[in-house]
């Protein structure tokens, strides 16, 4: 979707998932403001909303002083956190202590 945006049925093929699925996932970027829709006749298009992302990016970036991926500055790959939100931020948290501690 950063390279050009798609629709739901586009993304159903892409990822081998039903619409419900996709539906549901695409509801929860657009809530947070990481997507944007676009709505074309009955065709609904979705693409990422590169404004926020960036500011996102430059805000993590600015927090660790330099501009690594996430891999780099974390330690960790993203698919290595679980997938309870909570717990991840309780990780992540006590990985920025180790690291600023460490610097």
């Amino acid at each position: 979707m950063a390279k050009r945006p798609f629709c739901v049925c586009e993304l159903e093929n892409v990822f081998d998932v039903t619409q419900p699925a996709i539906s549901q996932n695409l509801k929860i970027l657009k809530d947070a403001n990481l997507i944007i829709e676009k709505r074309e006749k009955q065709w609904i298009f979705y693409s990422t909303n590169r404004e926020i992302l960036n500011a996102l990016l430059e805000e993590f970036f600015e927090l660790f002083g330099k501009e690594s991926t996430f891999t780099e500055i974390v330690g960790l790959k993203i698919s290595d956190l679980p997938k309870d939100s909570q717990r991840s931020c309780e990780i992540l948290e006590n990985r920025k202590k180790e690291i600023l501690k460490n610097n």
